[in-house]
């Protein structure tokens, strides 16, 4: 990470870390956590808080009222529920321990479709990034009571894409994921004795894949999938991550001194334009693929637009506008972009001659299926 004046950061704050058997805050935790983001801004740096923990908070409530609700995990209404009562609960934690060191906080409930489209995009953007400059800190949440990802245990499980999500919109420099778990491990440390903690992943490869598979901690919706998922979509798009515990000793002064605590992931060299960051997106929110052949692959790396012919299959069901992913031969996602036709259309005129598209559908957009200035690498 390169040292500059001022850093912006993510920390993502996972649901096991700051809560007790699943329903009760823990309130010392998040006062540390606090006392350690004040710090980190007093020492110039722009802090966004993605927290989870709603849930936790609203059951904890709700029992001061003699009221318990038996959460069955097919109830996505009753965790909204929850999420709805506990949400304001957690923010007022937030802004008592925030408060002591005269930091003002704001808060954000975003969703999946917020990102998905490029106006939503940039009006979080813009209004994060006027918020940092006045030196608050927001606190984002899933919005729960309209977004069901992460109660159902998918999409941006337990808000690590979605922190993901927030420091690509923000050009973030760095992306701390904090829970209990003190980085990613060769296999589950809680089971093997012979797992080994993985200092620094320069590369995701398939290995890397295969070591996060399952949740450890089983509180949380994420697990350690989710957390590569979320470290995929910050390096490709530049911004460093790292995995670590929460309970570290001053976990995140460390950290940013450039102490390597948990698991780090570097990030590749360049950031992505404005546009093509926004691109990045796709990983959480693609709504289908198509798969290219090797010429293809190999134009597209060479500045070129995807054409017709180059297209092997298309898979999903999409409108043109939409985020699609882009495969390789072998199945493998190399990218993304905006497509400019249907995953319909595109059945139609893969493999042919672009001169033809409008013989084979009713509109005719132009001769590039995806333009290469709405595509994205990560090749």
């Amino acid at each position: 990470m390169a040292t500059k004046n001022k850093l912006r950061i993510v920390i993502k704050i996972g649901s096991n870390l700051i809560t007790e058997n699943e329903n009760i805050l823990n309130y010392e935790v998040i006062k540390n956590l606090c006392n350690q983001i004040a710090a980190i801004q007093k020492d110039h740096n722009q802090v966004i808080v993605v927290s989870s923990g709603a849930v936790a908070a609203g059951s904890q409530y709700l029992s001061k009222f003699e009221k318990e609700i038996n959460i069955n995990n097919n109830s996505i209404v009753q965790k909204q529920l929850l999420a709805s009562i506990g949400q304001p609960i957690l923010m007022n934690a937030y802004e008592k321990y925030f408060s002591q060191s005269s930091i003002m906080i704001s808060q954000a409930l975003l969703s999946r479709e917020d990102f998905e489209n490029r106006l939503g995009y940039l009006n979080i953007r813009n209004t994060l990034s006027e918020l940092l400059s006045l030196n608050v800190v927001p606190i984002i949440n899933e919005n729960d009571v309209v977004s069901t990802e992460e109660l159902i245990d998918r999409a941006y499980g337990d808000n690590d894409r979605l922190s993901a999500m927030v420091s690509n919109a923000i050009d973030a420099d760095l992306l701390i994921l904090l829970g209990t778990i003190d980085g990613l491990y060769t296999s589950d440390p809680n089971i093997d004795k012979k797992a080994k903690k993985i200092g620094i992943v320069e590369n995701i490869t398939d290995e890397i894949i295969n070591y996060a598979q399952g949740s450890i901690d089983g509180i949380g919706s994420g697990g350690m999938a989710s957390k590569i998922q979320a470290a995929n979509i910050s390096i490709n798009s530049g911004t460093e991550m790292y995995i670590a515990s929460g309970l570290e000793n001053d976990v995140l002064k460390r950290i940013i001194s450039g102490e390597i605590i948990g698991t780090k992931f570097l990030s590749k060299q360049s950031l992505n334009e404005s546009r093509k960051r926004w691109l990045m997106t796709g990983y959480s929110s693609s709504k289908g693929d198509i798969s290219l052949d090797d010429g293809a692959i190999k134009a597209i790396k060479n500045r070129s637009s995807i054409l017709p012919p180059g297209i092997i299959n298309t898979t999903g069901d999409f409108d043109r506008g939409d985020i699609i992913g882009i495969r390789n031969s072998n199945d493998k996602i190399i990218g993304w972009g905006i497509s400019n036709y249907s995953s319909k259309e595109i059945s139609k005129i893969k493999g042919i001659n672009s001169s033809k598209i409008i013989e084979v559908v009713e509109k005719n957009y132009g001769s590039e299926v995806i333009h290469r200035n709405n595509l994205v690498l990560t090749l």
